[in-house]
């Protein structure tokens, strides 16, 4: 198992820390002995360092009992205060890390299944049968777009898995496995194998060039999960019904297609397919008010490092219209690629199928997903908030006209 390490620039000092709680040293020191706050040694001095994650958690609490109703309409917005406890991932300074351990160098060093495995915390079951499909029923998904492919084809597969009611650990990452093997024979329109998830892409999408397994691998190990996102917070509420990983899945899928989340791959790749010089066409969408597709991230004010990583690896004539692109937009806006952009880069730059740039992103977020239902079946807790009702209050409604 790969070992767990956090990178200092995740840590602030004991000065910025008491600063930010409006503490003083002595709290902070009774808050890291109760366990609140993490803490280490800095390289080369007595002094220690202090998790800023923990320090804004405090922080955020502290504001919530001041203002409780402020932070419930919060919430579920992407600078909302935590809502749920995960050991996944984690963004800090502008990093993306899988359980402590930086997601740039996992895309270079580990293959997805290594990835997987650490999200799942344990070995990867390479010996976990795909979800079995039959020749006639490949044909018919390929008529279907992929996401309705895939969730045609998980459907078929749960029907057929009573196994997979049995939550286990285990038996969540054995039926886990089998999915992604089968995510992958739904992109490639192939039947499932035990390949490694990138060889079947491989060979499936009939990909050339030097180093374009490594590619995908790296793409599939960025997009693998990303905190509370859309999808991932879907799947947990599925998993906390008590549903399998397979409704998990489809549900995943569902939030995934939206053109504000996977679904919005299809409109980069209308910006970087679109005819003409790039800043003409950026000048045009801009006064037609027109957001531009791919650039920028809440999370990552200073660059989603995932699309940067992404864009690095194109090489080559297909990858030269995506490169001006993002030289234009830099340029013009001062924003840079996301996950999405990168994506589609890649898709371009290796000759992948139009779609494949949400197919890369399914299966590989596919991890994170199995990795939320483990997360969310040890919590055995039903994921039920309470709305903020906001309709007209008893009584004040004339029920004459009503039937």
């Amino acid at each position: 198992m790969i070992e767990k390490v956090i990178k200092m620039s995740a840590f602030i000092s004991a000065e910025q820390a008491i600063a930010r709680l409006g503490v003083t040293r002595a709290t902070l020191y009774a808050y890291v002995s109760r366990g609140m706050i993490r803490s280490q040694a800095r390289p080369g001095s007595r002094r220690r360092a202090y998790l800023a994650a923990d320090v804004e958690r405090l922080v955020q609490r502290k504001r919530g009992r001041q203002d409780p109703s402020k932070v419930a309409a919060e919430a579920l917005g992407v600078h909302g205060m935590p809502v749920l406890r995960s050991g996944l991932s984690l963004i800090d300074a502008g990093e993306l890390h899988y359980r402590g351990r930086p997601a740039l160098t996992l895309a270079r060093e580990a293959t997805f299944e290594e990835v997987a495995a650490l999200l799942w915390d344990a070995p990867f079951p390479a010996d976990a049968a795909p979800a079995p499909t039959r020749a006639a029923q490949r044909k018919r998904w390929a008529k279907l777009p992929f996401v309705a492919a895939a969730q045609a084809c998980l459907a078929h597969a749960s029907a057929d898995d009573v196994g997979a009611y049995h939550r286990s650990p285990a038996t969540v990452r054995r039926v886990g496995a089998g999915i992604l093997r089968a995510l992958a024979g739904v992109a490639t329109g192939q039947a499932p194998s035990r390949m490694a998830i990138s060889q079947t892409l491989v060979e499936g999408w009939g990909v050339r060039g030097r180093g374009a397994r490594a590619k995908l691998e790296a793409a599939l190990v960025l997009s693998a999960d990303h905190e509370l996102n859309a999808s991932a917070f879907t799947a947990r509420c599925v998993a906390s019904t008590g549903a399998t990983p397979y409704m998990a899945v489809i549900a995943g899928l569902a939030a995934l297609s939206g053109h504000k989340h996977g679904g919005h791959t299809e409109r980069v790749a209308e910006l970087v397919d679109e005819a003409g010089e790039p800043r003409e066409l950026l000048a045009a969408r801009l006064r037609r008010g027109e957001l531009i597709p791919g650039f920028g991230h809440p999370l990552y004010p200073d660059g989603d490092p995932r699309g940067a990583a992404l864009l690095e690896l194109c090489e080559g004539r297909g990858a030269a219209r995506a490169r001006a692109v993002a030289e234009a937009v830099e340029e013009l806006l001062g924003i840079r690629p996301n996950l999405d952009f990168g994506l589609v880069a890649l898709g371009r730059a290796l000759g992948l199928p139009r779609g494949a740039p949400l197919m890369l992103f399914a299966v590989g977020r596919c991890a994170g997903w199995i990795g939320h239902c483990l997360e969310q079946y040890e919590d055995d807790q039903l994921i039920r908030p309470r709305a903020r009702y906001v309709g007209p209050a008893p009584g004040e409604v004339e029920e004459a006209g009503l039937r």
